[in-house]
């Protein structure tokens, strides 16, 4: 990924600034600080640069809709990112109904879990529910961020 793509990308992130969510599920606030706080996990655990920018980008979709937003964030975001990093955000929500054992039937199971991305799929789940402290704050430094992205 090159630089001018990452700063699309973060175009669109700050564009989360002040983009409520429910306190039940996100008591740290807005969906920038959320982001803000998986990036955090995904940067610490992993070397992936796709599965990384998907830590990241995973919720923009709520800057239109909170319910769908896992179906409209790669719409937004098919031109800038890989196959698997789409993949990825497109079934962040997937992933939990899965684990809650909501998702029966067979064929939904087997497309989920046999898919070459699932083991990527569950840190980015496990990011995503580390990414909900209220009492985490992270400094928020773009260009630091874009350089640590850039040299994975």
């Amino acid at each position: 990924m090159d630089r001018e793509k990452l700063e699309l990308l973060f175009d669109i992130l700050e564009g989360c600034k002040g983009v409520e969510q429910m306190d039940i599920h996100h008591p740290e606030g807005d969906v920038f600080v959320h982001s803000l706080q998986v990036l955090k996990w995904a940067l610490r655990e992993s070397s992936d640069q796709e599965l990384i920018v998907a830590a990241m980008m995973h919720d923009v979709g709520k800057i239109y809709d909170s319910k769908e937003h896992d179906k409209i964030a790669p719409d937004m975001l098919s031109r800038h990112l890989s196959e698997k990093t789409l993949w990825l955000i497109r079934n962040h929500m997937r992933f939990w109904y899965y684990i809650k054992g909501e998702t029966r039937k067979l064929s939904k199971v087997k497309e989920l879990s046999e898919n070459k991305w699932f083991a990527e799929l569950a840190q980015l789940a496990r990011w995503d529910k580390l990414g909900r402290n209220p009492n985490m704050m992270i400094e928020y430094d773009r260009e630091k961020l874009i350089e640590e992205i850039l040299e994975l």
